[in-house]
């Protein structure tokens, strides 16, 4: 029997990562690690990921998907009170002090090609969500978007799978790099994205003059009106916002009662205020 594009891609991964850790001569326990992490973010499973379900079958995970988000913040908190940020800035702390491990222990040049496979699979997990994306409701196109070279508006449906592709090499990639630490705060990162999270972000947002930062992930749902993205916040029972593809990150659109949460800011290149 042929074997499957997929083994192929597999066994050649497996030649490459062994390659990388003969290469750069990397002791027993350091590569035993190394595999350990690329062989849990190899089997994340975007063809999964971005399947739509439909409401009820989505609503049926939000109680493990609630742990699992908790468990998530509460991994970069201490980050965030030692250095007075925010959650979301204090998941760059580990990771830089990271890469100063690596550089200190002599292994930083391999982590830099290892990352290469890494990359490779967050590739793999963007093009999942492009298609995905093609299936489901997208915004506008503003007037000013040049639709050959994908530029002039960063709120397009093609940018939106970019994101997501973006975000999982960050977050794989630090998960990758932080096994030279002893406890790894990004293991519960990598626990979203194995429970089916498209993305991952902490937002600042506000309610009846409450401001909090929240953890928001992001399902591909199906609902009444079509393939849509549910923005699923820490603590929700119920799907309760969605937006479709390519709309600002700001944007909430209630599945019911209209919604009293306004986002009003993030730490990412995309968002503006309007």
């Amino acid at each position: 029997m042929p074997r499957s594009r997929q083994n192929m891609i597999n066994e050649t991964d497996m030649i490459l990562l062994e390659n990388i850790i003969s290469k750069h001569q990397i002791g027993e326990v350091t590569a035993s690690l190394i595999k350990q992490s690329w062989n849990r973010i190899d089997a994340i499973d975007e063809s999964k990921t971005f399947r739509y379900e439909s409401i009820e079958e989505f609503e049926k995970r939000l109680p493990h998907l609630n742990r699992l988000k908790e468990k998530a913040t509460e991994s970069f908190r201490p980050f965030a009170d030692r250095y007075r940020t925010s959650l979301c800035a204090a998941m760059g702390v580990p990771m830089m002090d990271s890469i100063s491990k690596a550089s200190k222990a002599g292994i930083y040049e391999a982590f830099y090609e290892l990352f290469g496979l890494v990359n490779a699979k967050a590739k793999r997990f963007g093009l999942a969500a492009i298609y995905s994306a093609m299936q489901g409701q997208k915004n506008d196109i503003p007037d000013t978007y040049n639709i050959i070279f994908d530029r002039d508006s960063p709120w397009t449906f093609r940018n939106e799978a970019e994101h997501m592709e973006e975000y999982a090499r960050y977050h794989f990639n630090s998960y990758m790099i932080n096994l030279v630490n002893a406890t790894n705060p990004f293991g519960p990162v990598v626990e979203l994205y194995e429970y089916g999270a498209a993305d991952f972000i902490f937002m600042q947002t506000e309610k009846d003059g409450i401001i909090k930062e929240i953890l928001a992930t992001f399902h591909t749902v199906s609902t009444d009106i079509g393939n849509v993205i549910a923005v699923h916040m820490t603590g929700d029972d119920k799907m309760f916002h969605y937006r479709k593809w390519g709309e600002p990150y700001f944007t909430l659109h209630s599945i019911k009662a209209k919604t009293k949460l306004r986002i009003i800011g993030i730490a990412d290149q995309r968002f503006a205020v309007d």
